[in-house]
């Protein structure tokens, strides 16, 4: 008897050679293709997974979102509804967005009537998104088709569109973020990112507390105040040399760290007469719990790695306080602080996470 040739399945780029790494690559489009060319019930047969491939044989639907939410269900480990939904929504909105364009292509345009066309889709997707600000599944779709129908539109109105949507929703921000096209083009400057993080939603409530004055001539050193968060709430720069800076090591000069919120607090001056006064911030924990799709977690780790996420996770970190260390699933000597992550927005692979303080929260997004 001959003996079945095995071969591997090519998934989000990556060879799959078992239901692991099929788990581990999920993409649900390299999987449609698959099942539609019979390559993945091949791949099934000569692997002697008889179980799956007759699942996969009872398929009998012949809608595209049926036949997605069947792999989703078939492939998935523990799905639910909703993550089936949010798998194939994007799938549902491609196609509402593909009848659109036949339409348009069907009709005999000229060329102002495309152009006004054009804007008027743009717009009125970008309309949607406002109204839909909090719908994750149809933000991941719509920022897709945003970039795939809209991209040059969209760079040039970007700076628009960030100044409104950071008031609106910074969730289609944070949705634009996790998306590789978005992340690639550079669209998003430091200075975005740094008032983006400021937008982050927080399972504690920040208070002023106490207020401190530290006056010194650190005769043009650094001398670190204070490692706990702090608001700047003046500045006496006599000497003309003031300067203040947190633990991430951004510098502000004299008056520019006024109403700063810095994670530690470090000072730089020439004469006695230099100053700073600041407040020491106190987190007290909120009784309205962080809603989908953010993510929380604080507690102590006792020195080990807490498995928060499994490896095939795909996860936008937000933000973690000083002290804690955060890796990718089960990724032997990475160990990346606060610094690596804060303003970065890193996509990590299943989360690992350590802690040694209850009240320091890590906040995340599964994508």
């Amino acid at each position: 008897m001959t003996k079945a040739i095995k071969f591997n399945l090519l998934l989000d780029k990556h060879p799959v050679r078992d239901l692991e790494d099929l788990l581990a690559h999920f993409n649900l489009d390299d999987l449609l293709t698959a099942y539609h060319s019979h390559t993945l019930h091949r791949w099934l047969e000569v692997r002697g997974l008889t179980e799956e491939l007759n699942q996969l044989m009872a398929i009998k639907s012949a809608d595209e979102l049926d036949i997605a939410s069947a792999l989703c269900e078939l492939f998935q480990e523990n799905i639910s509804e909703a993550d089936i939904k949010t798998a194939v929504y994007p799938l549902e909105f491609r196609k509402q967005q593909q009848q659109q364009l036949e339409q348009l292509a069907s009709q005999q345009f000229n060329k102002n009537a495309v152009i006004k066309s054009y804007h008027a889709g743009y717009d009125k997707l970008c309309a949607e998104m406002e109204e839909k600000a909090d719908d994750y599944p149809f933000l991941k779709a719509a920022v897709n088709t945003l970039w795939t129908d809209y991209a040059k539109l969209f760079s040039v109105d970007f700076d628009l569109f960030f100044d409104a949507f950071i008031q609106i929703s910074p969730l289609t921000l944070f949705t634009m973020l996790a998306n590789d096209n978005y992340r690639q083009s550079g669209l998003f400057d430091y200075e975005q990112k740094e008032i983006l993080f400021s937008h982050i939603p927080s399972y504690y409530i920040e208070k002023e507390g106490e207020k401190f004055n530290f006056k010194k001539d650190t005769n043009n050193n650094w001398e670190k105040i204070t490692g706990q968060k702090v608001i700047v709430k003046s500045i006496y720069n006599v000497s003309g040399k003031v300067k203040i800076k947190g633990d991430n090591g951004n510098e502000y000069v004299g008056g520019e760290a006024i109403g700063k919120i810095l994670a530690g607090l470090y000072f730089y001056s020439y004469t006695s007469s230099d100053s700073v006064e600041y407040a020491i911030i106190t987190p007290v924990k909120s009784t309205h719990p962080l809603l989908p799709p953010y993510k929380f977690y604080s507690g102590i780790t006792e020195g080990y790695w807490k498995d928060l996420q499994p490896k095939g996770k795909k996860c936008l970190i937000l933000s973690m306080e000083q002290g804690n260390f955060i890796r990718n699933s089960g990724k032997n000597g990475e160990e990346l602080n606060a610094n690596a992550i804060n303003e970065e927005f890193l996509i990590l692979n299943g989360i690992d996470y350590k802690s040694n303080n209850p009240d320091h929260a890590l906040i995340y997004m599964v994508i």
